[in-house]
C-alpha cells in the first residue's frame, strides 16, 4: 500500500464517522466495538478523553490515541508521559513497513495497549473518504447558509468579499495606529515606527500556538533602548533568547551557547525587564521548522536589520519605486539572516537532519499581508502619501493569491463557491469567517440577507479545523 502523508487529524475525522469501516479488530485479533468516541482533546496528551470502547466483549472506558503509523508512539515518546496511563485503544491508520518489529505500545505503568490498525477495515479508498470530507461537511464543518447560499449570484458575493477586503485592512491598521498612539505621543518618530514593526512581525512568527507570547517579547524589546545599546549579533541572540527565557537552566554546551549565555549574563543587569518562563512557549503539535526557537532565532535577525539596515525605509522605497512589490518584499525578508547555528539546529543541543530555512515562503506572505500591508498603508495616510496610499492599494487589489491556503479558506471556497485570486480576496474571506460566520452575524452579512430575509440564525459557524 502506497502511504499517503495523511494527518493525525484528517485520521480522526475517518474514525469518528463508523461507515468508513466495519469488523475491527486489534493487532492481537480481539473484535473492537466503538460505544462512545469520546471528547476531543485540543490540549497535551491522548487524543480523545472518556471514549467507551468495547474490546473482545468487555467494555472499557478511558482515553483514545491517533497515530499515522505503529512507530509513532516511540517517537512522540508517549511511554513516559504519565497523561496517556488511562488509554485503552491506540489507532494507526498504517501498520509497519516489511522488516520493522512491532510491539503493541506500553505506557508508563507497563500496562500492554491494544492496537487497531484502521486501514486494514476501510470500506472504501481514503480517495473516496476525502471527496466526501470536502463535499458534504458536518455540522461542525458547515456554514450556516451552506448549501442555499447557491441562491446568492456569484457577483454579489464577490462585491461582499472584496468589500470585506477593505474592511480587514483598515482593522489590521488601526491596530497598529492603537499600538502607535500607546508608545508614541506623536507618532512621527521613527523608531516608533520600527517597534512596531517588530512587534507585529514577531506577532505573526508566532502562528495560532506562539502569538501571544511572542508579542508579549516585542513588547518587552524596546527598540529605542536596544539601539543604544549598539550590540553585536550574538548579542541580539542573547537578548531575544534570554528575555524569552530558554537560557535559564540550559544545560547543553557548545561555543554559541556559551557566548550567548555570557553575553546574556551581562546584559540582563542593564536590561531590566520580567524574564519569561521557557514553559509559556508552546512545541506540542509543531513541526520542528515551526517550533519557537527558530522564530525566535529569525526575531533577532530581524532585530539586527530594524537596527543596522533600515528595514522600515527599505519596506516602503520598494513600495514606492519598485516594479515588482510582492518579489522584491519576498526577497527582503528571504535574506534576514540568523546566528549559523540555528541554520542546522530547531532547539538547543537538537540538531536538524538538513539545512533550516528560518522561515518558509508561506510564512512570509502571510507577514506581507497581515503586517506589512496594513503598516505600509496606514504610514501611507498618516503622512498623506497620495501615491503610495494608491500603489498599496493597487497591490492589495490586484497582487495573486494562491487558492485554498488555509484550512478556513478552503471551507469557505468550497462552500460559497468562490475562489480567491488576490490577497484582498483571502483577506475579504477570513474577515468574514471571523467576524461574521463565527459570531451568527448572518443579518449584517450581505450573503446572510439574502439567504435568510426574515429568518433569525442563532447558530454561529463552528469549524474544526482538520
Amino acid at each position: 500500500m502506497i502511504k499517503l502523508n495523511l494527518s493525525e487529524n484528517f485520521i480522526s475525522r475517518i474514525w469518528e464517522d463508523k461507515s468508513n469501516y466495519s469488523d475491527l479488530k486489534t493487532t492481537d485479533g480481539h473484535s473492537v466495538e466503538v460505544i462512545d468516541f469520546g471528547i476531543p482533546n485540543y490540549d497535551a496528551g491522548p487524543d480523545y478523553k472518556n471514549a467507551k470502547i468495547k474490546i473482545a466483549g468487555i467494555l472499557y472506558k478511558g482515553s483514545v490515541e491517533i497515530h499515522r503509523s505503529l512507530k509513532d508512539w516511540y517517537l512522540h515518546k508517549h511511554k513516559r508521559d504519565n497523561k496517556y496511563n488511562d488509554l485503552i485503544l491506540h489507532v494507526v491508520f498504517y501498520a509497519n513497513d516489511p522488516g520493522e518489529l512491532f510491539n503493541n505500545p506500553v505506557v508508563k505503568k507497563a500496562r500492554s495497549i491494544p492496537t487497531l490498525i484502521l486501514s486494514e477495515f476501510l470500506s472504501r479508498s481514503v480517495h473516496e473518504i476525502w471527496k466526501e470530507v470536502i463535499n458534504n461537511p458536518t455540522v461542525n464543518f458547515k456554514l450556516p447558509c451552506y448549501p442555499q447560499n447557491k441562491i446568492a449570484a456569484q457577483s454579489e458575493k464577490t462585491d461582499w468579499i472584496k468589500k470585506l477586503g477593505i474592511e480587514r485592512l483598515n482593522y489590521k491598521y488601526s491596530r497598529i495606529q492603537d499600538r502607535l498612539t500607546e508608545i508614541s505621543e506623536t507618532g512621527i518618530e521613527k523608531i516608533y515606527w520600527d517597534q512596531v514593526l517588530f512587534e507585529f512581525i514577531c506577532e505573526a512568527l508566532g502562528y495560532s500556538k506562539n502569538k501571544e507570547q511572542f508579542l508579549k517579547l516585542a513588547e518587552k524589546i524596546e527598540v529605542s533602548e536596544i539601539r543604544k545599546m549598539n550590540l553585536n549579533r550574538d548579542e541580539i541572540d542573547s537578548l531575544i533568547f534570554g528575555q524569552s527565557g530558554f537560557l535559564n537552566d540550559l544545560k547543553f554546551r557548545n561555543q554559541y551557547i556559551s557566548a550567548i549565555k555570557d553575553s546574556w549574563d551581562k546584559l540582563r543587569l542593564r536590561f531590566k525587564k520580567e524574564i519569561m518562563n521557557k514553559s509559556e512557549w508552546n512545541f506540542f503539535r509543531l513541526r520542528p521548522p515551526n517550533f519557537p526557537t527558530l522564530r525566535l532565532a529569525y526575531a533577532a535577525g530581524l532585530m539586527y536589520e530594524i537596527l543596522n539596515k533600515n528595514l522600515f525605509k527599505n519596506i516602503i522605497g520598494i513600495f514606492e519605486k519598485s516594479e515588482n512589490i510582492n518579489i522584491d518584499l519576498e526577497n527582503l525578508f528571504y535574506k534576514i539572516d540568523v546566528s549559523d547555528y540555528w541554520k542546522n539546529h530547531y532547539d538547543f543541543g537538537k540538531e536538524s537532519k538538513s539545512r533550516n530555512t528560518p522561515i518558509g515562503k508561506e510564512r512570509i506572505t502571510a507577514v506581507i499581508s497581515n503586517v506589512i500591508l496594513p503598516l505600509a498603508y496606514f504610514y501611507s495616510i498618516k503622512f498623506e502619501m497620495g501615491n503610495l496610499n494608491n500603489r498599496i492599494n493597487y497591490f492589495y487589489q490586484t497582487t495573486k493569491q494562491k487558492s485554498g491556503s488555509n484550512e478556513v479558506i478552503r471551507v469557505m471556497e468550497k462552500q460559497l463557491d468562490v475562489k480567491v485570486n488576490t490577497f484582498s480576496d483571502e483577506q475579504g474571506l477570513i474577515h468574514l469567517h471571523n467576524f461574521y460566520c463565527t459570531h451568527g452575524k448572518c443579518s449584517k452579512c450581505e450573503i446572510g440577507k439574502l439567504v435568510f430575509e426574515n429568518e433569525t440564525v442563532t447558530e454561529p459557524l463552528r469549524i474544526i479545523l482538520y
